[in-house]
């Protein structure tokens, strides 16, 4: 079921313990997840190659909660630890290989080439993270080479083992996947960093071919969490190398929003949501999104269909707590009734002060009062839903995370609702 919380039995193995923190993670249940993760890393008794997946999976947490820097050290470690699986040296990091048990290779390679592979991924998102846009180009380079070999590894292996077909129904917590090595998802997280490093570097037309690249792959993979996402960075970067289609990439971000809430993917909630709000602060595009729902140009999708959920409910296309409505348009009161017991003040000056410059806020006395709800547009209901969500995870997170969140500059300012 959508949301619930994933329990771990006592006697699960290393990689059904990683599996729950993954599935955690991507419920926003940061401490929960960093607890199994923690243990795996320093459980000796793990096979190296979970043990490299644990850190990657944690350093991307941390990287959630705005760490990039906190979690370089685990993409690292998950690097070192794949590298020294496969036998290779760990170049990147200038450290010698160290024998670190001995796992099959049958067994053990394809799984070390995706850790690899994601690792390499999550030291380019870090390196995006800290403005170094040079260095994130030549890690996500290493990265799609380490993901071609494990697609490869992957092939190799299901030819060499005749297993039946995998069970085409989704995954209850969202996070399966449709490659046992996990090959697939590698290559739509790389289409992620590399949409993001591309808007960073002012290429919207690229961001757009490597968002849209990530939505196919996500689009045969059984994980609702890689659909909701690569869809909310296809829609960011369409609207950013097409600013026509800004009032559709609203409608869209707004259904994805609420997506996301369903599916109880709360990480992936507030940057939709923000996405959206800083939409329809553009000029004209609230209103036309608005009246693009009303006039049914653009219908509510059935995102159950188009990202492939288990489930026939519709997600609508609305923000996650109301409708579409267009920005409120403020005017001087001219003597109707307002919400204030007050009469509304002049909006002249007063004599003493006629000559002199005015006050600059002299304009916006008593407007307060004509907005209902006390907003201007849908922006500010966008960005207090995203700021409940961020609250909701700031309570779900250990000590560690709670310090990054509010040391981040990447994590948006907000303040915890209660």
């Amino acid at each position: 079921m959508p949301g619930r919380v994933v329990a771990v039995p006592p006697d699960a193995t290393a990689a059904d313990r990683w599996t729950a923190a993954v599935a955690l993670g991507g419920q926003g249940h940061y401490a929960r997840a960093a607890t199994l993760l923690r243990g795996l890393i320093h459980d000796p008794a793990a096979p190296r190659p979970v043990v490299a997946h644990a850190a990657v999976t944690l350093g991307s947490h941390l990287r959630q909660l705005g760490g990039h820097a906190a979690a370089r050290r685990f993409d690292a470690l998950g690097l070192r630890l794949a590298t020294t699986v496969l036998g290779e040296p760990a170049a990147v990091l200038g450290e010698p290989a160290a024998v670190l048990g001995e796992p099959a290779v049958e067994v053990g390679a394809p799984a070390a080439e995706v850790a690899r592979a994601d690792a390499l991924t999550g030291l380019a998102a870090d390196a995006l993270g800290a403005g170094d846009l040079r260095g994130a180009r030549a890690l996500l380079a290493r990265a799609v080479d380490a993901c071609a070999a494990a697609e490869a590894a992957a092939e190799a292996a299901a030819e060499a083992v005749d297993d039946p077909a995998d069970d085409p129904a989704d995954d209850p917590v969202g996070d399966a996947v449709d490659d046992p090595a996990g090959a697939g998802r590698s290559a739509i997280r790389i289409g992620w960093v590399a949409a993001e490093l591309a808007l960073l570097g002012g290429d919207a037309p690229a961001a757009s071919r490597a968002a849209d690249a990530a939505v196919a792959r996500a689009a045969r993979s059984r994980s609702s969490r890689h659909r909701v996402k690569s869809a909310i960075v296809a829609g960011v970067s369409r609207a950013a190398a097409r600013p026509d289609t800004a009032p559709e990439a609203l409608l869209e971000l707004d259904a994805l929003a609420a997506a996301a809430l369903r599916l109880g993917l709360l990480p992936l909630h507030w940057p939709a949501a923000l996405a959206a709000a800083d939409l329809a602060d553009r000029p004209g595009v609230a209103e036309a999104a608005a009246a693009m729902a009303a006039a049914g140009v653009t219908p509510a999708r059935n995102w159950a269909d188009a990202l492939g959920l288990a489930t026939d409910a519709e997600v609508a296309c609305r923000p996650p707590d109301g409708p579409v409505r267009p920005p409120v348009r403020r005017r001087y009161p001219s003597g109707r009734a307002t919400r204030s017991a007050l009469p509304p003040a002049s909006h002249r000056r007063p004599s003493d002060v006629v000559d002199h410059a005015g006050n600059a806020n002299d304009r916006h006395v008593n407007r307060s009062s004509d907005a209902p709800n006390d907003t201007v547009s849908d922006a500010p209901r966008r960005r207090h839903a995203a700021a409940r969500t961020l609250s909701v995870l700031y309570s779900r997170s250990d000590p560690i995370g709670r310090r990054l969140m509010g040391e981040s500059a990447w994590v948006p300012g907000w303040r915890r609702v209660m």
